[in-house]
């Protein structure tokens, strides 16, 4: 729906309000793209190198795993387990980037296992704990960071967006606007000065006719 612009020089004051507020948001968008761009190339090697970490502690516990069933089978480590009461625990915080909600570094919370819970005999049942654990903070880290990238590189696109409608469409558009009605302002002006003169010319009487209604001396 076209806008509806106010007559006259109130319509003009009403363009240029318009036309400052969208260049001062198109400054705005910029910076903003500039940070979120600046945010997601540390973001990015952050994640990367939580990629690699989770690779290699999920190798990691899972060679310990095949030590401890190799050791003493899976009733080792069945016991093990059974013997851990509390559950691991993730936690999440959520911070703001540019009006962007992400998640931030996780904090792994782990219940320890005790030399009595680890199957006496089989000596890579606690390494083997040891790294689960690694790799369940791995994971959590690499999931944070993974859906922080794709959460602001999702508001990078549309902020690139917005950026293109308000320099491609909006300025563009409010200073036709405000071009086609400096003109017609000037129209009107020159309109009303002329109007001006010819009314004044009507009512002026001529020299010629002043002396004729003057008579002789």
């Amino acid at each position: 729906m076209a806008e509806r612009i106010p007559p006259g020089r109130a319509g003009r004051l009403w363009l240029l309000g318009r036309l400052d507020y969208a260049r001062r948001s198109l400054e705005l968008l910029d910076h903003k793209h500039a940070l979120l761009r600046q945010q997601l190339e540390g973001l990015a090697q952050a994640r990367e190198e939580a990629r690699d970490r989770w690779d290699r502690t999920c190798s990691a516990a899972e060679r310990w795993s095949l030590r401890a069933a190799a050791l003493g089978g899976a009733a080792d480590i069945a016991v093990a387990a059974a013997a851990v009461a509390d559950q691991a625990r993730v936690i999440v915080p959520w911070h703001n980037t540019m009006g962007v909600l992400h998640p931030g570094e996780p904090t792994c919370s782990l219940p320890a296992l005790s030399p009595s819970e680890g199957a006496a005999g089989n000596a890579a049942i606690a390494p083997a704990a040891d790294a689960h654990r690694e790799a369940l903070l791995a994971a959590a880290t690499f999931a944070a960071h993974d859906r922080s990238y794709r959460l602001l590189e999702a508001e990078l696109h549309a902020t690139r967006q917005r950026r293109r409608a308000i320099e491609r469409t909006r300025i563009p558009s409010l200073e036709a606007a405000l071009e086609r009605l400096d003109l017609r302002l000037d129209e009107l002006e020159r309109e009303e000065r002329l109007v001006s003169r010819w009314a004044h010319h009507r009512h002026t009487p001529s020299p010629r006719a002043t002396d004729t209604r003057a008579g002789p001396a």
